[in-house]
């Protein structure tokens, strides 16, 4: 099955979102704290869309694997 079938694209966002918070820390810079997701999406969407790629990439080769 095609894991874009299986989640919908909030989802797959959200799941990316999550991983790439999980993975990498915080950064703090004074008093304000700053996801990592966020950091990625705001200074540089073009990574950030490429490795959301890579991501389902990823999925769906464990999808296809089970």
């Amino acid at each position: 099955m095609d894991i874009r079938e299986k989640y919908t694209e909030e989802e797959l966002i959200e799941m990316f979102d999550d991983m790439l918070d999980e993975v990498y820390p915080m950064f703090n810079m004074g008093q304000l704290l700053f996801y990592p997701s966020y950091i990625l999406k705001s200074c540089d969407p073009i990574a950030y869309d490429i490795s959301f790629d890579e991501y389902l990439d990823h999925l769906q080769e464990q999808e296809d694997e089970e």
